[in-house]
């Protein structure tokens, strides 16, 4: 593929929230799955794991699932404060319910050798405490798996389909898992709704001059 096709691909991508009922064949979502597996992950450890979910039941199990957490965290006497966004993010927390198919990105954890020394040395160590909370911040688990899920959605675009990375799942973690039978070994990453688009959202993004900077 050359560079102009690329960028055509990853320009056109959009999330998409409205499906069309047809339903997503198997083989194309066990290609996206794939696909995403070839993403770069730390240490080459390929700890993700995918559950696609087509049973119209278990998606919605899934939705009421999210929404139950989202209307207690909306009941709470804190949410008043911001009762807008609240109510709006409540209203869309389980609009997934309606996707043709919905993909479950888990990630078990991953402690380089690095980690294990800093472990070893926390309890005792300021400085390796302090240099292990860096790691922490951005655990290697969770950009690996979130390189897979971008390289997922980009194929599903270029398939025909439509998808939307969802993160509100994961407010309902105990849930989810318990729904899909996940073993304990692996943590919810997020939930990746997909179907054939039944919408063209159009949304531009900042310059790049707004979000870059060099450093000779």
């Amino acid at each position: 593929m050359d560079i102009e096709n690329l960028e055509r691909l990853i320009r056109g991508r959009r999330s998409i929230r409205q499906w069309k009922k047809d339903e997503v064949p198997d083989e194309l979502l066990k290609k996206a799955v794939e696909l995403a597996t070839w993403a770069p992950n730390g240490g080459n450890y390929q700890g993700w794991r995918f559950i696609i979910v087509k049973s119209k039941e278990t998606v919605e199990k899934l939705a009421n699932a999210v929404q139950s957490v989202a209307d207690r965290i909306a009941s709470w006497p804190e949410a008043i404060s911001w009762q807008e966004d609240v109510k709006r993010y409540q209203k869309n927390a389980s609009f997934f319910r309606n996707a043709p198919a919905c993909i479950g990105v888990f990630a078990s954890e991953y402690q380089s050798p690095m980690d294990r020394v800093l472990v070893a040395r926390e309890s005792f160590d300021p400085e390796a405490r302090e240099i292990l909370g860096f790691r922490r911040s951005a655990p290697t688990a969770i950009q690996s798996a979130a390189a897979a899920i971008t390289t997922m959605l980009l194929v599903f675009h270029g398939m025909g389909l439509g998808a939307v990375w969802l993160v509100s799942p994961i407010q309902a973690k105990k849930e989810v898992e318990a729904i899909l039978k996940v073993p304990p070994s692996m943590n919810l990453i997020c939930l990746a709704a997909v179907g054939y688009p039944a919408e063209s959202p159009r949304r531009d993004r900042k310059p790049v001059e707004e979000v870059m900077e060099f450093d000779y």
